[in-house]
Protein backbone atom coordinates (compact mmCIF):
# COMPACT_ATOMS: atom_id res chain seq x y z
CA UNK A 1 0.00 0.00 0.00
CA UNK A 2 2.81 2.44 0.82
CA UNK A 3 4.37 1.87 -2.59
CA UNK A 4 1.01 2.46 -4.25
CA UNK A 5 0.47 5.72 -2.34
CA UNK A 6 4.00 6.90 -3.15
CA UNK A 7 3.65 6.05 -6.84
CA UNK A 8 0.31 7.84 -7.18
CA UNK A 9 1.45 10.85 -5.14
CA UNK A 10 4.52 11.27 -7.36
CA UNK A 11 2.32 11.16 -10.46
CA UNK A 12 -0.01 13.81 -9.01
CA UNK A 13 2.94 15.91 -7.84
CA UNK A 14 4.64 15.95 -11.24
CA UNK A 15 1.45 16.73 -13.14
CA UNK A 16 0.32 19.41 -10.70
CA UNK A 17 3.76 21.01 -10.88
CA UNK A 18 3.55 20.99 -14.66
CA UNK A 19 0.10 22.57 -14.72
CA UNK A 20 0.74 25.14 -12.00
CA UNK A 21 4.00 26.19 -13.68
CA UNK A 22 2.22 26.58 -17.01
CA UNK A 23 -0.38 28.74 -15.32
CA UNK A 24 2.31 30.88 -13.66
CA UNK A 25 4.13 31.30 -16.99
CA UNK A 26 0.96 32.65 -18.53
CA UNK A 27 0.15 34.81 -15.50
CA UNK A 28 3.56 36.48 -15.31
CA UNK A 29 3.71 37.06 -19.08
CA UNK A 30 0.24 38.57 -18.80
CA UNK A 31 1.59 40.73 -15.97
CA UNK A 32 4.43 41.93 -18.20
CA UNK A 33 2.07 42.84 -21.03
CA UNK A 34 -0.54 44.54 -18.86
CA UNK A 35 -0.91 45.77 -15.32
CA UNK A 36 -3.17 46.25 -12.33
CA UNK A 37 -6.79 45.25 -12.13
CA UNK A 38 -6.89 43.85 -15.66
CA UNK A 39 -4.28 41.22 -14.76
CA UNK A 40 -6.09 40.37 -11.54
CA UNK A 41 -9.37 39.85 -13.39
CA UNK A 42 -7.98 37.86 -16.33
CA UNK A 43 -5.29 35.94 -14.47
CA UNK A 44 -6.70 35.29 -11.02
CA UNK A 45 -10.40 35.24 -11.88
CA UNK A 46 -10.98 34.09 -15.45
CA UNK A 47 -7.93 31.79 -15.42
CA UNK A 48 -9.31 29.80 -12.50
CA UNK A 49 -12.85 29.89 -13.89
CA UNK A 50 -11.62 28.39 -17.17
CA UNK A 51 -9.78 25.70 -15.20
CA UNK A 52 -13.11 24.96 -13.54
CA UNK A 53 -14.66 24.71 -17.01
CA UNK A 54 -12.03 22.11 -17.92
CA UNK A 55 -12.86 20.12 -14.78
CA UNK A 56 -16.55 20.32 -15.67
CA UNK A 57 -15.81 19.04 -19.18
CA UNK A 58 -14.07 16.03 -17.65
CA UNK A 59 -17.06 15.37 -15.39
CA UNK A 60 -19.41 15.57 -18.37
CA UNK A 61 -17.21 13.23 -20.36
CA UNK A 62 -17.04 10.70 -17.52
CA UNK A 63 -20.81 10.93 -17.04
CA UNK A 64 -21.80 10.34 -20.65
CA UNK A 65 -19.14 7.75 -21.44
CA UNK A 66 -20.30 5.72 -18.42
CA UNK A 67 -16.84 4.36 -17.73
CA UNK A 68 -13.65 5.47 -16.07
CA UNK A 69 -11.67 7.52 -18.58
CA UNK A 70 -8.25 6.10 -17.79
CA UNK A 71 -7.30 5.30 -21.39
CA UNK A 72 -3.70 6.00 -22.25
CA UNK A 73 -4.34 7.36 -25.75
CA UNK A 74 -6.87 9.91 -24.52
CA UNK A 75 -4.56 11.04 -21.74
CA UNK A 76 -1.62 11.34 -24.15
CA UNK A 77 -3.68 13.45 -26.55
CA UNK A 78 -4.73 15.72 -23.70
CA UNK A 79 -1.11 16.14 -22.56
CA UNK A 80 -0.10 16.98 -26.14
CA UNK A 81 -2.90 19.52 -26.59
CA UNK A 82 -2.03 21.09 -23.25
CA UNK A 83 1.61 21.44 -24.30
CA UNK A 84 0.75 22.93 -27.70
CA UNK A 85 -1.49 25.53 -26.07
CA UNK A 86 1.35 26.34 -23.68
CA UNK A 87 3.71 26.82 -26.63
CA UNK A 88 1.29 29.20 -28.33
CA UNK A 89 0.81 31.08 -25.06
CA UNK A 90 4.51 31.57 -24.32
CA UNK A 91 6.20 32.29 -27.65
CA UNK A 92 6.40 36.05 -28.32
CA UNK A 93 4.81 35.92 -31.79
CA UNK A 94 1.41 35.10 -30.31
CA UNK A 95 1.43 37.39 -27.29
CA UNK A 96 -1.09 39.77 -28.81
CA UNK A 97 -3.67 37.08 -28.18
CA UNK A 98 -2.23 35.84 -24.90
CA UNK A 99 -5.53 36.25 -23.07
CA UNK A 100 -7.38 33.85 -25.38
CA UNK A 101 -4.61 31.28 -25.76
CA UNK A 102 -3.97 31.36 -22.02
CA UNK A 103 -7.62 30.79 -21.19
CA UNK A 104 -7.76 27.85 -23.61
CA UNK A 105 -4.63 26.48 -21.94
CA UNK A 106 -6.39 26.78 -18.59
CA UNK A 107 -9.25 24.63 -19.87
CA UNK A 108 -6.71 21.93 -20.74
CA UNK A 109 -5.11 22.37 -17.31
CA UNK A 110 -8.51 21.87 -15.68
CA UNK A 111 -9.08 18.69 -17.68
CA UNK A 112 -5.73 17.34 -16.53
CA UNK A 113 -6.38 18.34 -12.90
CA UNK A 114 -9.60 16.35 -12.95
CA UNK A 115 -8.10 13.42 -14.79
CA UNK A 116 -5.24 12.64 -12.45
CA UNK A 117 -7.09 13.41 -9.22
CA UNK A 118 -9.92 11.10 -10.26
CA UNK A 119 -7.60 8.11 -10.66
CA UNK A 120 -7.12 8.19 -6.88
CA UNK A 121 -10.57 6.61 -6.65
CA UNK A 122 -9.37 3.76 -8.86
CA UNK A 123 -6.07 3.06 -7.18
CA UNK A 124 -6.13 4.08 -3.52
CA UNK A 125 -8.14 2.84 -0.55
CA UNK A 126 -10.44 5.46 0.99
CA UNK A 127 -8.46 5.52 4.19
CA UNK A 128 -5.49 6.94 2.27
CA UNK A 129 -7.17 9.48 -0.01
CA UNK A 130 -6.02 12.43 2.10
CA UNK A 131 -2.38 11.41 2.33
CA UNK A 132 -2.16 10.54 -1.37
CA UNK A 133 -3.64 13.84 -2.52
CA UNK A 134 -1.93 15.96 0.14
CA UNK A 135 1.49 14.42 -0.44
CA UNK A 136 1.09 14.78 -4.21
CA UNK A 137 0.25 18.48 -4.07
CA UNK A 138 2.96 19.01 -1.44
CA UNK A 139 5.50 17.43 -3.79
CA UNK A 140 4.44 19.81 -6.54
CA UNK A 141 4.99 22.71 -4.13
CA UNK A 142 8.52 21.47 -3.44
CA UNK A 143 9.21 21.33 -7.18
CA UNK A 144 7.76 24.84 -7.56
CA UNK A 145 9.96 26.22 -4.82
CA UNK A 146 13.08 24.66 -6.35
CA UNK A 147 12.19 26.30 -9.65
CA UNK A 148 11.55 29.60 -7.88
CA UNK A 149 14.90 29.35 -6.07
CA UNK A 150 16.70 29.37 -9.41
CA UNK A 151 14.29 31.76 -11.11
CA UNK A 152 13.36 34.43 -8.58
CA UNK A 153 12.79 37.07 -11.23
CA UNK A 154 10.57 34.70 -13.27
CA UNK A 155 12.74 35.22 -16.35
CA UNK A 156 12.96 31.49 -17.07
CA UNK A 157 9.28 30.56 -16.84
CA UNK A 158 8.38 33.51 -19.06
CA UNK A 159 10.93 32.59 -21.73
CA UNK A 160 10.83 30.12 -24.59
CA UNK A 161 13.44 28.00 -22.79
CA UNK A 162 10.88 26.88 -20.22
CA UNK A 163 9.10 24.96 -22.98
CA UNK A 164 11.93 22.42 -22.98
CA UNK A 165 11.27 21.78 -19.30
CA UNK A 166 7.53 21.50 -19.89
CA UNK A 167 8.08 19.10 -22.79
CA UNK A 168 10.33 16.90 -20.66
CA UNK A 169 7.85 16.87 -17.77
CA UNK A 170 4.95 16.13 -20.14
CA UNK A 171 6.75 13.11 -21.57
CA UNK A 172 7.82 11.90 -18.14
CA UNK A 173 4.31 12.33 -16.74
CA UNK A 174 2.82 10.34 -19.62
CA UNK A 175 5.27 7.49 -19.06
CA UNK A 176 4.55 7.53 -15.33
CA UNK A 177 0.81 7.53 -16.02
CA UNK A 178 1.16 4.47 -18.25
CA UNK A 179 3.20 2.68 -15.60
CA UNK A 180 0.62 3.57 -12.96
CA UNK A 181 -2.23 2.15 -15.02
CA UNK A 182 -0.41 -1.08 -15.77
CA UNK A 183 0.93 -1.49 -12.25
CA UNK A 184 -2.19 -0.82 -10.23
CA UNK A 185 -5.50 -0.20 -11.96
CA UNK A 186 -5.70 -3.61 -13.59
CA UNK A 187 -4.42 -5.55 -10.60
CA UNK A 188 -5.57 -3.64 -7.54
CA UNK A 189 -7.96 -5.29 -5.11
CA UNK A 190 -9.48 -2.59 -2.99
CA UNK A 191 -11.56 -3.74 -0.04
CA UNK A 192 -13.80 -0.69 0.07
CA UNK A 193 -16.08 -2.27 2.63
CA UNK A 194 -13.23 -2.27 5.13
CA UNK A 195 -13.06 1.50 4.93
CA UNK A 196 -13.79 3.57 8.00
CA UNK A 197 -15.89 5.82 5.82
CA UNK A 198 -18.72 3.61 4.59
CA UNK A 199 -21.49 6.17 4.62
CA UNK A 200 -25.19 6.83 4.15
CA UNK A 201 -27.34 9.91 4.66
CA UNK A 202 -30.96 10.58 5.69
CA UNK A 203 -30.92 13.48 3.23
CA UNK A 204 -30.91 11.05 0.31
CA UNK A 205 -28.97 12.28 -2.70
CA UNK A 206 -29.68 15.88 -1.66
CA UNK A 207 -26.76 15.70 0.76
CA UNK A 208 -24.41 15.96 -2.24
CA UNK A 209 -25.94 19.29 -3.23
CA UNK A 210 -25.86 20.51 0.37
CA UNK A 211 -22.20 19.58 0.81
CA UNK A 212 -21.41 21.11 -2.59
CA UNK A 213 -23.01 24.39 -1.48
CA UNK A 214 -21.22 24.36 1.86
CA UNK A 215 -17.82 23.74 0.26
CA UNK A 216 -18.53 26.48 -2.26
CA UNK A 217 -19.05 28.90 0.63
CA UNK A 218 -15.83 27.61 2.22
CA UNK A 219 -13.98 28.40 -1.00
CA UNK A 220 -15.58 31.84 -1.37
CA UNK A 221 -14.59 32.78 2.19
CA UNK A 222 -11.10 31.46 1.49
CA UNK A 223 -10.91 33.65 -1.62
CA UNK A 224 -12.17 36.67 0.32
CA UNK A 225 -9.43 36.24 2.87
CA UNK A 226 -6.54 35.42 0.56
CA UNK A 227 -6.94 37.73 -2.42
CA UNK A 228 -3.48 38.82 -3.52
CA UNK A 229 -3.23 41.82 -5.87
CA UNK A 230 -0.80 41.51 -8.76
CA UNK A 231 0.89 44.69 -7.53
CA UNK A 232 2.03 42.81 -4.42
CA UNK A 233 3.32 39.95 -6.56
CA UNK A 234 5.18 42.27 -8.92
CA UNK A 235 6.88 44.16 -6.11
CA UNK A 236 7.62 40.91 -4.22
CA UNK A 237 5.83 42.14 -1.12
CA UNK A 238 4.54 38.62 -0.72
CA UNK A 239 6.22 35.61 -2.29
CA UNK A 240 3.69 32.96 -3.24
CA UNK A 241 6.46 30.44 -3.76
CA UNK A 242 8.01 31.08 -0.35
CA UNK A 243 4.63 30.74 1.31
CA UNK A 244 4.23 27.39 -0.43
CA UNK A 245 6.84 25.93 1.90
CA UNK A 246 4.35 26.36 4.73
CA UNK A 247 1.54 25.19 2.46
CA UNK A 248 3.57 22.05 1.71
CA UNK A 249 3.80 21.18 5.38
CA UNK A 250 0.10 21.90 5.80
CA UNK A 251 -0.90 19.58 2.94
CA UNK A 252 0.93 16.56 4.32
CA UNK A 253 -0.39 17.06 7.85
CA UNK A 254 -3.88 17.70 6.50
CA UNK A 255 -3.75 14.50 4.46
CA UNK A 256 -2.70 12.39 7.44
CA UNK A 257 -5.26 13.92 9.81
CA UNK A 258 -8.09 13.71 7.26
CA UNK A 259 -7.41 10.01 6.83
CA UNK A 260 -7.34 9.58 10.59
CA UNK A 261 -10.62 11.45 11.04
CA UNK A 262 -12.69 13.23 8.42
CA UNK A 263 -14.35 15.14 11.25
CA UNK A 264 -11.02 16.46 12.51
CA UNK A 265 -10.12 17.48 8.98
CA UNK A 266 -13.39 19.39 8.70
CA UNK A 267 -12.82 21.20 12.00
CA UNK A 268 -9.30 22.24 10.98
CA UNK A 269 -10.72 23.39 7.63
CA UNK A 270 -12.97 25.79 9.55
CA UNK A 271 -10.00 26.89 11.67
CA UNK A 272 -8.15 27.77 8.46
CA UNK A 273 -11.05 30.00 7.43
CA UNK A 274 -10.58 32.07 10.58
CA UNK A 275 -7.53 33.65 8.94
CA UNK A 276 -9.86 35.20 6.38
CA UNK A 277 -10.98 37.46 9.25
CA UNK A 278 -7.44 38.22 10.40
CA UNK A 279 -5.98 39.42 7.11
CA UNK A 280 -8.39 42.35 6.56
CA UNK A 281 -7.93 43.39 10.20
CA UNK A 282 -4.12 43.31 9.91
CA UNK A 283 -4.09 44.99 6.50
CA UNK A 284 -2.22 48.12 7.64
CA UNK A 285 0.23 46.22 9.83
CA UNK A 286 3.06 44.92 7.63
CA UNK A 287 4.55 42.63 10.27
CA UNK A 288 1.10 41.38 11.21
CA UNK A 289 0.27 40.59 7.60
CA UNK A 290 3.43 38.50 7.19
CA UNK A 291 2.81 36.57 10.40
CA UNK A 292 -0.84 36.02 9.49
CA UNK A 293 0.08 34.83 6.00
CA UNK A 294 2.54 32.30 7.41
CA UNK A 295 0.03 30.97 9.93
CA UNK A 296 -2.69 30.92 7.31
CA UNK A 297 -0.57 28.84 4.95
CA UNK A 298 0.15 26.42 7.77
CA UNK A 299 -3.60 25.74 7.94
CA UNK A 300 -4.85 26.43 4.44
CA UNK A 301 -3.88 22.97 3.21
CA UNK A 302 -6.76 21.60 5.29
CA UNK A 303 -9.19 23.41 3.00
CA UNK A 304 -7.60 21.99 -0.16
CA UNK A 305 -7.47 18.44 1.18
CA UNK A 306 -10.87 18.47 2.90
CA UNK A 307 -12.94 19.55 -0.09
CA UNK A 308 -11.11 17.18 -2.46
CA UNK A 309 -11.29 14.14 -0.19
CA UNK A 310 -14.98 14.62 0.57
CA UNK A 311 -15.92 14.34 -3.10
CA UNK A 312 -13.55 11.43 -3.63
CA UNK A 313 -15.50 9.71 -0.84
CA UNK A 314 -18.82 10.66 -2.42
CA UNK A 315 -17.71 9.42 -5.84
CA UNK A 316 -16.61 6.06 -4.47
CA UNK A 317 -19.63 5.66 -2.22
CA UNK A 318 -22.09 6.33 -5.04
CA UNK A 319 -20.09 4.61 -7.79
CA UNK A 320 -20.18 7.89 -9.71
CA UNK A 321 -16.70 8.41 -11.03
CA UNK A 322 -17.56 11.76 -12.58
CA UNK A 323 -18.06 13.28 -9.11
CA UNK A 324 -14.44 12.66 -8.06
CA UNK A 325 -13.00 16.03 -9.23
CA UNK A 326 -15.91 18.16 -7.98
CA UNK A 327 -13.91 19.24 -4.92
CA UNK A 328 -11.31 20.72 -7.27
CA UNK A 329 -14.07 22.34 -9.32
CA UNK A 330 -15.49 24.01 -6.22
CA UNK A 331 -12.10 25.47 -5.34
CA UNK A 332 -11.54 26.79 -8.85
CA UNK A 333 -14.96 28.50 -8.85
CA UNK A 334 -15.37 29.60 -5.24
CA UNK A 335 -11.97 31.16 -4.64
CA UNK A 336 -12.00 33.43 -7.73
CA UNK A 337 -15.50 34.58 -6.78
CA UNK A 338 -14.27 35.36 -3.28
CA UNK A 339 -11.24 37.18 -4.68
CA UNK A 340 -13.47 39.28 -6.93
CA UNK A 341 -15.68 40.25 -3.99
CA UNK A 342 -12.54 41.11 -2.03
CA UNK A 343 -11.44 43.38 -4.86
CA UNK A 344 -14.81 45.16 -4.85
CA UNK A 345 -14.71 45.54 -1.06
CA UNK A 346 -11.01 46.40 -0.84
CA UNK A 347 -11.65 49.87 0.57
CA UNK A 348 -14.30 48.83 3.07
CA UNK A 349 -12.85 46.39 5.59
CA UNK A 350 -15.84 46.71 7.91
CA UNK A 351 -18.26 45.56 5.22
CA UNK A 352 -15.78 42.88 4.14
CA UNK A 353 -15.71 41.43 7.66
CA UNK A 354 -19.52 41.44 7.80
CA UNK A 355 -19.72 39.55 4.49
CA UNK A 356 -17.10 37.02 5.64
CA UNK A 357 -18.93 36.52 8.95
CA UNK A 358 -22.26 35.88 7.23
CA UNK A 359 -20.75 33.43 4.76
CA UNK A 360 -18.84 31.69 7.55
CA UNK A 361 -22.03 31.23 9.57
CA UNK A 362 -23.94 29.94 6.54
CA UNK A 363 -21.11 27.50 5.85
CA UNK A 364 -21.31 25.98 9.32
CA UNK A 365 -25.10 25.68 9.19
CA UNK A 366 -25.05 24.12 5.72
CA UNK A 367 -22.15 21.81 6.34
CA UNK A 368 -22.35 20.54 9.90
CA UNK A 369 -25.47 18.35 9.75
CA UNK A 370 -25.01 16.64 6.36
CA UNK A 371 -21.29 16.20 7.06
CA UNK A 372 -22.01 14.49 10.38
CA UNK A 373 -24.64 12.30 8.76
CA UNK A 374 -22.44 11.46 5.78
CA UNK A 375 -19.53 10.26 7.88
CA UNK A 376 -21.38 9.27 11.00
CA UNK A 377 -23.31 6.18 9.91
CA UNK A 378 -21.70 2.85 9.11
CA UNK A 379 -23.78 0.37 7.13
CA UNK A 380 -21.85 -2.56 8.60
CA UNK A 381 -20.48 -3.14 12.06
CA UNK A 382 -16.69 -3.33 12.44
CA UNK A 383 -16.87 -7.11 12.82
CA UNK A 384 -18.96 -7.52 9.68
CA UNK A 385 -16.57 -5.27 7.78
CA UNK A 386 -13.62 -7.42 8.80
CA UNK A 387 -15.38 -10.63 7.78
CA UNK A 388 -16.34 -9.12 4.46
CA UNK A 389 -12.68 -8.30 3.89
CA UNK A 390 -11.66 -11.85 4.81
CA UNK A 391 -14.05 -13.22 2.18
CA UNK A 392 -12.66 -10.88 -0.47
CA UNK A 393 -9.05 -11.69 0.34
CA UNK A 394 -9.71 -15.42 0.48
CA UNK A 395 -11.12 -15.52 -3.04
CA UNK A 396 -8.81 -12.83 -4.46
CA UNK A 397 -11.62 -10.63 -5.74
CA UNK A 398 -10.84 -7.56 -7.83
CA UNK A 399 -12.27 -4.14 -6.99
CA UNK A 400 -14.96 -4.50 -9.68
CA UNK A 401 -15.83 -8.01 -8.49
CA UNK A 402 -16.25 -6.62 -4.98
CA UNK A 403 -18.75 -4.10 -6.33
CA UNK A 404 -20.60 -6.84 -8.21
CA UNK A 405 -20.64 -9.01 -5.08
CA UNK A 406 -22.20 -6.20 -3.05
CA UNK A 407 -24.87 -5.73 -5.70
CA UNK A 408 -25.63 -9.45 -5.70
CA UNK A 409 -25.85 -9.49 -1.91
CA UNK A 410 -28.38 -6.66 -2.21
CA UNK A 411 -30.47 -8.84 -4.52
CA UNK A 412 -30.04 -6.71 -7.64
CA UNK A 413 -30.49 -8.14 -11.12
CA UNK A 414 -27.98 -7.65 -13.94
CA UNK A 415 -29.84 -4.67 -15.38
CA UNK A 416 -29.92 -2.91 -12.00
CA UNK A 417 -26.25 -3.66 -11.38
CA UNK A 418 -25.31 -2.26 -14.79
CA UNK A 419 -27.24 0.94 -14.09
CA UNK A 420 -25.76 1.35 -10.60
CA UNK A 421 -22.17 0.81 -11.72
CA UNK A 422 -22.44 2.56 -15.10
CA UNK A 423 -21.37 -0.50 -17.07
CA UNK A 424 -23.06 -2.72 -19.65
CA UNK A 425 -25.02 -5.86 -18.81
CA UNK A 426 -22.50 -7.95 -20.73
CA UNK A 427 -19.76 -6.57 -18.47
CA UNK A 428 -21.85 -7.50 -15.44
CA UNK A 429 -22.28 -11.04 -16.76
CA UNK A 430 -18.54 -11.29 -17.35
CA UNK A 431 -17.74 -10.35 -13.75
CA UNK A 432 -20.49 -12.55 -12.33
CA UNK A 433 -19.03 -15.47 -14.27
CA UNK A 434 -15.60 -14.73 -12.80
CA UNK A 435 -17.10 -14.55 -9.32
CA UNK A 436 -18.69 -17.96 -9.75
CA UNK A 437 -15.44 -19.40 -11.03
CA UNK A 438 -13.34 -18.00 -8.18
CA UNK A 439 -15.77 -19.10 -5.47
CA UNK A 440 -16.63 -22.40 -7.19
CA UNK A 441 -20.35 -21.60 -7.07
CA UNK A 442 -22.92 -22.62 -9.67
CA UNK A 443 -25.36 -19.73 -9.26
CA UNK A 444 -26.07 -16.55 -7.31
CA UNK A 445 -28.01 -18.24 -4.55
CA UNK A 446 -25.11 -20.57 -3.92
CA UNK A 447 -22.71 -17.60 -3.83
CA UNK A 448 -24.87 -15.74 -1.29
CA UNK A 449 -25.19 -18.89 0.79
CA UNK A 450 -21.40 -19.36 0.72
CA UNK A 451 -20.85 -15.74 1.77
CA UNK A 452 -23.27 -16.00 4.70
CA UNK A 453 -21.90 -19.38 5.77
CA UNK A 454 -18.30 -18.20 5.81
CA UNK A 455 -19.25 -15.08 7.75
CA UNK A 456 -20.91 -17.24 10.42
CA UNK A 457 -17.90 -19.56 10.56
CA UNK A 458 -15.50 -16.63 10.88
CA UNK A 459 -17.53 -15.22 13.74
Amino acid sequence: MRKKIAFTSILIGILFFLNSSQYLSWFYILNQCNEGNYVDFIGQFLGKIFQALGILLFCGYAYFVKEKPSKIIEFSILIAVNFLLTVVTIIPQFRDGIELTGLLMNIAIGLLYAWYVAIIVDIIDKNNYGLTFGAGIALSCVFSYILYFFDKDYSFITSIQCLYLYALISIGATVLYVLTLHSYINTTRLVEQSSTYKVTSPFGKNYILIIFSALLFVSIVNGLGFFQPSSDISSFHISVEAMRLFYTLSLVIAGILNDKSRGLGFILCLVALSFAFALPIMHDNTAGVYVTWVLAYVFIGFISVCRTVIFLDIAKENNKYYLAPIGLFIGRVGEPIGMQFRFWLANNNALLLVVISILFAVTIVLFAIPFAQFYGVNTRSDEEIDYHGVFIDRYQLSSREVQILDELLSGNANKEIAANLYITESTVKFHVKNLMKKTNCKNRNELIKLYNTENRLNK
